[in-house]
C-alpha cells in the first residue's frame, strides 16, 4: 500500500521568512532565497562554469521546497551563452507545496516572477512517483520525485553531474542526511560530480566522506558563517549508472507510423535527431491508430500495482505533451470530459470506494461517486457508482499522430507504403531496413521497432505476443445524450448531437479486419450493461464501425527499452541490466489497449535511453517494461 503524498503547510516565521511547521525550520535564509540559491548551490558547485559546452548536464536535488534553487539554476542557464544543450534538474520532495502556496511564497521574489509562473502552470498534483515537466521547448527538464528521499534515491536511474543538498537542518530532519542517503547519492554520481549544501554538521561531513565525497568548508551566505562543498572522488572506480553512450551521428530509423512510432519520432526530434520513419501502409495512422476515438484514463488498484503506477505515469506525461503540442499550434480532437468507471455490482462498488479512501489520491485525479452522483455526471441513469476520473476523456489517435509528426517536420523523412522484410546491422554499425527484394529502405545507427506485433518478426523478444482483435461500433446522431465517457466491461464515448462510439470487443484468434454484426451486437450488450435504460433493440448490421488489432504481452505490460541480443542468454542469477543487448536497437510496442496512455511516455523513455539522460520513470517500472525481462525469466527457469 503506497503512502499518500501529504502536501506541506504554507506558513511564515516571525521575520516573514517561508517556514515549515512540519519540521520547525525555514525554507531558506532570511536574507534572500534567490541569493542563497545562487551563492550556496550554484556557487558551491562552481556553476555555470562547470557545465560550459556540455551536451547534457544533470543536477540532483534533495528537497525541492519552494523551487528557488531550480528557478535560480534555470535563470543562470538562460543567461549563459555556454550553457548545455539540455539541463536536467531532478528533485526529491516528500511534502510538496500546493500551487496556491507556491504562488503565495513566490510573490516575495519579483526577479523570478516569469519563470516562477511557468513552474506553477506546470505544477503537478500531489501523486506519488516521478513527474517530468519540460520548459524552454524541452531544453530544461524538471523531474520531480514525490516520495521520501530514502525510497526515491534507489529508484532513480541517471548519472548526476552535481548535487544540491537542501533538506531542512539535520537536527530537524535527520532522515534526509543519513549515511544511507549519502551512499545513494554516490550511486548516482559521475566521477568528479560536485555537491553543495548550507550545513557543515560533522555527521554530514563524515557520511559524505564514507560515501566517497571529499568536502571542504567555504564561506556561507547571510548569517551563516560556513557552508559545505564537495567532489565525488571514490577510492575505487565506481560502476556508473549510465543509460547509454550518446552517439555522434544523431540519426534514427523508426519502424511503425502509429501512436508508438509517432511519439518516438516527436521525442527524438525535440532533441535534434533526424529520423527515417518507415510505415508499411500508404500513410501513418492507418491501422489501430485509425479508430475514430480512444479512451485515456489511469488504472487504479488498492496496492498501487506496477500496472497502476505505469499507467498513472503515462497518463500524466501524455497530458503534458498534448497540451504542449496544442500550445505550439497543433489541432487535436480530444476532450477531457471525464471518465466514469462504473462498478458491476454493489460489492465491487464498495471495494472501489474503499480503494479511493485507502490510496488518498487528490479528487482532481480520482474520486468515488455514488450511483446518484454518477448519473448526474453522465446525464443518464447508470448501473452503479464507481471511480470518477475528472481529467480523463477521449482522443482521436490519428490527429495526435499527425501533430507529433508535424512537430518533427524538417527532421523527418517518411517512407510510406514500404514493408520491412529484414532488419540487419552492417559492419559499420548502422541498422538497415530492407524490403522483400533486399533493397534498402532506410538506414541509421539507431533503430526503434514501434510496429506492434510485427516487431517480434524482426527482433524476437523471447515471448509470444498476442494479436487481439477489437471492434468499435458507432451509434448515429440522436441516439444517446451522454456527458462523459463510461467505462467498465467496455466503454461508451459521447459524440456530437447524441452520437457515440461503443466498444470494444476483445477477440482472440480472429484475424478478420472487417466489422461484423456479431461484434456490434456484443458492443450493444455492453452498452446495455453500462446504461440499463438505453434502448438497444436495433439491427446491428446497420451500424458503422472500425476494427483494430492490439498487441498484448503475457503480463499485459508494454515492451519499452533496449532490445536483447539473441547471441547469448543471461545467466539465471544475473540482473536484468546484465542481459546482452543488440547495440543501437530499441523497442516500443505491445501497448495493448493503452496506446494513448503509454505512447508519449514510451517515446520519452526511448529518447532518454538513447541520449543517456535521466529516465522519466522509477527503476522498478523501467525493469517491469524492459523487453529483456522475458529472456531473463526463461533463463531462470532453465529454458
Amino acid at each position: 500500500m503506497p503512502s499518500p503524498i501529504v502536501p506541506a503547510t504554507a506558513a511564515f516565521d516571525a521575520n516573514g521568512t517561508p517556514f515549515s511547521p512540519e519540521y520547525g525550520d525555514v525554507y531558506h535564509s532570511a536574507q534572500s532565497g534567490p541569493g542563497q540559491a545562487r551563492h550556496v548551490f550554484l556557487g558551491g558547485n562552481d556553476l555555470p562554469a562547470r557545465w560550459a559546452g556540455a551536451r547534457v548536464f544533470t543536477i540532483v536535488e534533495t528537497g525541492f521546497g519552494l523551487g528557488g534553487n531550480f528557478l535560480a539554476t534555470w535563470e543562470a542557464w538562460r543567461g549563459d551563452p555556454k550553457r548545455p544543450d539540455r539541463l536536467h534538474f531532478v528533485s526529491i520532495e516528500k511534502h510538496p507545496l500546493s500551487r496556491d502556496a507556491l504562488a503565495q511564497f513566490h510573490q516575495r521574489y519579483a526577479e523570478q516572477s516569469v519563470l516562477a509562473g511557468e513552474l506553477r502552470a506546470a505544477w503537478p498534483l500531489p501523486l506519488p512517483g516521478l513527474h517530468r515537466l519540460h520548459f524552454e521547448g524541452g531544453r530544461v527538464t524538471l523531474t520531480l520525485a514525490l516520495a521520501d528521499v530514502a525510497h526515491a534515491l534507489p529508484s532513480l536511474r541517471l548519472c548526476a553531474d552535481a548535487f544540491y543538498l537542501d533538506g531542512f537542518a539535520p537536527a530537524r530532519n535527520a532522515g534526509m542526511w543519513s549515511p544511507a542517503v549519502m551512499k545513494g547519492l554516490a550511486r548516482l554520481a559521475r566521477p568528479g560530480a560536485t555537491l553543495a549544501t548550507y550545513t557543515t554538521a560533522r555527521a554530514v561531513r563524515e557520511a559524505l566522506s564514507a560515501a566517497g565525497f571529499r568536502t571542504e568548508q567555504r564561506p556561507g551566505f547571510g548569517a551563516k558563517r560556513d557552508m559545505l562543498a564537495g567532489r565525488y572522488e571514490p577510492r575505487a572506480t565506481p560502476r556508473v549508472a549510465a543509460n547509454a553512450a550518446p552517439r555522434r551521428e544523431r540519426r534514427a530509423l523508426v519502424i511503425g507510423g502509429g501512436l508508438a512510432g509517432a511519439a518516438v519520432v516527436e521525442r527524438l526530434a525535440a532533441r535534434g535527431w533526424h529520423i527515417d520513419l518507415v510505415e508499411r501502409r500508404p500513410a501513418p495512422a492507418m491501422e489501430s491508430s485509425a479508430i475514430p476515438a480512444g479512451v485515456f484514463h489511469p488504472h487504479l488498484s488498492r496496492d498501487d500495482s506496477l500496472l497502476s503506477r505505469l499507467t498513472r505515469a503515462g497518463f500524466l506525461y501524455a497530458l503534458g505533451r498534448w497540451r504542449a503540442l496544442e500550445s505550439a499550434g497543433a489541432t487535436l480532437s480530444w476532450s477531457q470530459c471525464g471518465v466514469l468507471q462504473a462498478a458491476r455490482d454493489a460489492r465491487e462498488e464498495a471495494r472501489m470506494a474503499a480503494t479511493v479512501r485507502a490510496l488518498g489520491f487528490p479528487p482532481e485525479h480520482v474520486d468515488y461517486l455514488t450511483g446518484t452522483a454518477a448519473a448526474q455526471k453522465a446525464g443518464q441513469p447508470v448501473r452503479a457508482g464507481g471511480w470518477w476520473f475528472p481529467g480523463s476523456g477521449w482522443m482521436r489517435p490519428a490527429d495526435l499522430v499527425a501533430a507529433q509528426l508535424a512537430a518533427a517536420r524538417g527532421q523527418l523523412a517518411l517512407h510510406a507504403g514500404r514493408h520491412v522484410e529484414v532488419l540487419d546491422r552492417g559492419e559499420d554499425g548502422w541498422w538497415r531496413a530492407r524490403d522483400a527484394e533486399g533493397a534498402q529502405v532506410a538506414a541509421a545507427p539507431v533503430a526503434v521497432l514501434a510496429n506492434s506485433h510485427d516487431a517480434a518478426r524482426l527482433a524476437p523478444p523471447g515471448t509470444p505476443l498476442k494479436r487481439v482483435r477489437g471492434q468499435l461500433t458507432i451509434l448515429p446522431e440522436g441516439n444517446l445524450a451522454l456527458r462523459t465517457v463510461l467505462a467498465g466491461s467496455g466503454h461508451v464515448i459521447p459524440g456530437d448531437r447524441g452520437s457515440a462510439v461503443l466498444g470494444s470487443t476483445y477477440d482472440f484468434d480472429d484475424p478478420d479486419p472487417d466489422p461484423s454484426a456479431e461484434s456490434d451486437a456484443a458492443n450493444l450488450a455492453r452498452l446495455a450493461e453500462l446504461l440499463p435504460a438505453t434502448r438497444t433493440d436495433r439491427a446491428p448490421v446497420a451500424l458503422p464501425g472500425a476494427v483494430g488489432f492490439r498487441c498484448v504481452a503475457g503480463d499485459r505490460l508494454p515492451l519499452i527499452g533496449a532490445l536483447p541480443s539473441t547471441e547469448g542468454l543471461p545467466k539465471p542469477a544475473g540482473p536484468l541490466h546484465a542481459v546482452a543487448r543488440s547495440e543501437g536497437l530499441y523497442g516500443a510496442y505491445a501497448y495493448a489497449s493503452r496506446g494513448l496512455t503509454w505512447a508519449a511516455l514510451g517515446g520519452e523513455i526511448i529518447a532518454s535511453l538513447i541520449e543517456g539522460e535521466p529516465l522519466p520513470v522509477e527503476s522498478e517500472l523501467a525493469d517491469a517494461i524492459d523487453p529483456a525481462r522475458f529472456l531473463l525469466r526463461r533463463a531462470r527457469r532453465g529454458r
